[in-house]
């Protein structure tokens, strides 16, 4: 079995050429017209996704507001009766 040279061990080196590695093929992978169509569609998804969620939290929370005071009316009712 062949031995790894003596820098190759050392893994804050390799670490460091595996970020290297990573950075450019980001840089690349950023250039490229399909990987920008791909980031603008999942971005415009998750938009939408932030909105509608939004949007049913704020449903709800007027439906509890409601029911809230729905009970506040019958027990001050009650308690007239």
């Amino acid at each position: 079995m062949a031995q790894l040279p003596h820098f190759l061990k050392n893994k804050y080196l390799l670490g460091f050429g595996a970020g290297l590695a990573a950075a450019f093929i980001g840089y690349r992978a950023c250039k490229s017209q399909r990987v920008r169509k791909a980031v603008v569609k999942a971005m415009a998804c998750g938009m939408k996704l932030r909105e509608d969620v939004k949007f049913t939290l704020n449903t709800l929370k007027e439906d509890a507001e409601d029911l809230r005071a729905e009970a506040k009316e019958r027990n001050a009712g009650a308690e007239q009766a």
